[in-house]
């Protein structure tokens, strides 16, 4: 899959961009990137430019050395959003209360079921008992399960960041050639807004904004 796939689309309608063939037949065959959604409504194809690889390269690189400019502040920046939002102390915490919850949850309900094969019971209230023991330990296993996910999204944007934070940290003076490693590291997504505009948004939510 090509590099750009995913990562360029227009501002007005959100469609992503992807490669077509011009003179795909002849001599002055080339490949250009335009919005996928351009001709979604008939007969009327929206206004989106379209780009070569190598202006979309240089949209990259243009912004890219304006992070650079202001790396510094952008390493705090990042930082301090690893420091706010990529922290999972509280989250864990819960999660081993939910744990231990629905631990408790599995010894009532075996002592529950233990019991009334012992002794004679109701069993109107028993399986009412035992019904309302499952579907609360059915809600804390939902519960725990969110728990994960919602762990496991942090620690990956603490390790996105983290990273970020290395690969601008080892960038040195302004770049000239366009580098598919930086590309991959730092890149979110480019917007390409009407005329020559292009907002690039980099991991982490920074967004520059360049003439492409």
């Amino acid at each position: 899959m090509s590099i750009f796939a995913n990562k360029v689309k227009f501002g007005c309608c959100g469609g992503w961009y992807g490669a077509k063939v011009w003179h795909s037949t002849d001599k002055y065959r080339r490949v250009i990137y335009r919005c996928n959604k351009k001709y979604a409504h008939k007969g009327k194809p929206c206004n989106t430019r379209h780009l070569t690889e190598e202006e979309i390269k240089q949209i990259f690189v243009k912004a890219l050395n304006s992070l650079v400019e202001v790396k510094e502040k952008v390493i705090v920046e990042l930082q301090s959003l690893i420091d706010d939002v990529c922290q999972t102390v509280e989250l864990t915490e819960e999660r081993d209360k939910v744990e231990q919850e629905l631990g408790v949850l599995a010894e009532r309900l075996e002592t529950l079921i233990r019991e009334n094969a012992r002794v004679a019971q109701d069993q109107t209230a028993y399986l009412k008992q035992e019904n309302e023991i499952r579907a609360l330990y059915v809600e804390k296993q939902g519960h725990l399960e969110k728990l994960d996910e919602q762990i496991s999204e942090t620690d990956g944007k603490r390790k996105t960041l983290e990273s970020m934070i290395q690969v601008v940290y080892g960038i040195n003076g302004e770049q000239v050639e366009f580098d598919e490693e930086l590309w991959s590291g730092l890149l979110e997504h480019i917007v390409v807004k009407e005329g020559e505009a292009a907002v690039v948004v980099f991991k982490g939510g920074i967004e520059i904004a360049v003439d492409g």
